[in-house]
Order: C-alpha cells, then sequence, then structure tokens
C-alpha cells in the first residue's frame, strides 16, 4: 500500500490500516525527503513512532526539561514520567504529519510489531481537535502569544494563590526577561508553544507572573516599510524579529518580500525556506515565492555574465 499524500491524505490511510486492523511499518516522506518518518503498527494500533518518539528523543527531552541527569542509561526511561513524553512526542509528531499535503506513504505489512506505544487512530483525532481548540483559546487569552510576561510585584505575589511549581514553569520564569513574549519564551526552551502558554497562564492565576500588552508588532512596521520602499528597514525589522522568534511564520514570509524589493533574491528563498519549515501547509504557496525568485536569480546572474 502505498501512494502521494496530495491524493490521499494520512488520515486516511491510517483509518484503513486500522479499520484492517494491519500489522507494519508506515513510512511518511513528507516536505523534506531527507526525514522520512515512520509509523510502526499492530492491529491497526500506532506501537512505535520514529524518530520522534525514540529511546534516544524521549532522553534528550527529559534532560532538557532537567528531569534526568545527561548519563542517565536508557533502562532508567521507561518508567511514567519517560513514558508520558515518548507519547507527547509521538502525538506531536503525528500531529505534524496529519498536516502534510506533499510527499508519500508506503505501508509493509510484517508478521509482527512492537513498540511502547498504544495509540488509535481515534484517539489521535481526538487530541488533533482538542489541541486546536486549545490553542486558539490561548491565543486569544495571550493575544496571539505576543503578550509579554513579567514578574508581579512582591506584595502581589503575597496575596496570590498557592501553585505546585512543576519543572517547566522553572524554565519559564527562568526566561522570562520582560522582552520576550510566550512565543520567544516558547521557542527559547524548545517547548510546544501550547503547553508554555498553559503554563504562563497558570503562574498569572497564581500572581506570580503578569502579562503586558504586546509591543507594536514588527510587522506592522515591517509592512509599511516596504510599502514605502524602504526595504532595508523592514529587512532590519523582521530579521531582529525571527532571531528573538524564529517560529513566527509572518515576519519570515515578510522577510522575503522585503529581501526581493532589495534585489537580494538568494537571502528572500532562504526567508521562505525557513517560512515553509516552520509550517509544511504552507508549501505551495512557498514553493511559488521560492520557484520566482529563483527565476529572478537566475536571470541577474545571466545578464551578469
Amino acid at each position: 500500500m502505498h501512494g502521494p499524500l496530495q491524493e490521499i491524505g494520512l488520515v486516511e490511510v491510517l483509518q484503513l490500516l486500522a479499520r484492517g486492523e494491519r500489522t507494519g511499518t508506515l513510512q511518511v516522506t513528507g516536505p523534506d525527503p531527507t526525514v522520512p518518518r515512520s509509523l510502526h503498527l499492530r492491529h491497526g494500533r500506532i506501537v512505535a513512532v520514529g524518530p520522534a518518539a525514540t529511546d534516544a528523543a524521549v532522553h534528550q527531552v527529559l534532560v532538557a526539561r532537567h528531569l534526568v541527569a545527561p548519563d542517565t542509561a536508557v533502562t532508567e526511561l521507561l518508567g511514567p514520567v519517560g513514558e508520558s513524553v515518548r507519547e507527547e512526542l509521538a502525538m506531536r509528531s503525528i500531529a505534524t504529519m496529519l498536516h502534510w499535503t506533499r510527499g508519500r506513504f508506503d505501508f509493509a505489512e510484517s508478521a509482527e510489531e512492537s513498540g511502547p506505544l498504544e495509540i488509535s487512530i481515534d484517539t489521535v483525532l481526538l487530541e488533533l481537535v482538542g489541541s486546536e481548540s486549545r490553542r486558539v483559546e490561548l491565543a486569544e487569552q495571550l493575544d496571539a502569544f505576543h503578550a509579554v510576561p513579567v514578574f508581579a510585584a512582591p506584595e502581589a505575589m503575597a496575596a496570590g494563590t498557592s501553585l505546585v511549581l512543576e519543572p517547566l514553569d522553572w524554565r519559564v520564569l527562568d526566561g522570562v526577561d520582560g522582552t520576550r513574549d510566550v512565543g520567544a519564551i516558547a521557542a527559547l526552551l524548545d517547548e510546544p508553544l501550547d503547553r508554555v502558554g498553559e503554563r504562563v497562564r497558570a503562574l498569572q492565576g497564581a500572581a506570580i507572573l503578569e502579562l503586558q500588552a504586546a509591543p507594536q508588532s514588527n510587522a506592522l512596521a515591517a509592512r509599511a516599510a516596504i510599502e514605502a520602499g524602504r526595504y532595508d528597514d523592514a529587512v532590519s525589522l523582521l530579521a531582529s524579529r525571527v532571531e528573538v522568534v524564529s517560529t513566527d511564520r509572518e515576519a519570515w514570509r515578510l522577510l522575503g518580500l522585503a529581501e526581493v524589493g532589495a534585489g537580494r533574491f538568494d537571502r528572500a528563498i532562504r526567508a521562505w525556506e525557513s517560512w515553509q519549515a516552520g509550517d509544511p501547509a504552507l508549501t505551495d504557496e512557498a514553493t511559488t515565492l521560492i520557484t520566482a525568485a529563483r527565476t529572478m536569480l537566475e536571470a541577474l546572474r545571466d545578464h551578469r555574465d
């Protein structure tokens, strides 16, 4: 069983495999063909996800979250905390793949597949819907994740409700500097935006943090600069933005437009490649712009030659 994702989506593929209670390995190749992913199934249920939820990946996350020491043996990762992280990584990877509209899938049946997970496709879909709903709600509460957390005054903290801090809370607090917004803190910690947003809201509810309104968006100022033909000013604004928040897709898109306006097509291509990498769903639009920029770059080189 194999085919292109633009003709049959991964959701439909997984539902077919689940209904048939198939056992084997589903390899999925997305927009970047050099990084294929694999879903291992047993009787239609996902039992392993590679490379996102391997032992090595779990170990890396546990170390980053200061939950284990770097020299912790793999055999010590198999407790409840490690398996919870594994499932989180697996669900995050699957959710990303479900948004792919380019690439292909190849399923190879095998006699037996085993793994540390036990995830049904129904669970994946329910979690995906719930996650998107939570993200929308958090975005409204956190000014599209551009709100800037700051520490509350000591008297406000003293009057706040009690909160047992999680390891992630301490890392969030360490990233609060009065300048970084919620999105920038999530990027700094390399944690999911909604997970960091939920902890910021909890810390705000306990009066440990307060939220300041997002400063004037660099994107707005950059758009005005582009419209006025001040392309270098726009590039400066947008480059500063993506340096702090590398996941700001709109900033990457505008940066490419500003670089084109300045005649720097090679830099525009790099900006749009970063824009595309941040959201595979943008592949078609990004590919069109990148192709146009490459055509202009080649024409410019031919003219110089």
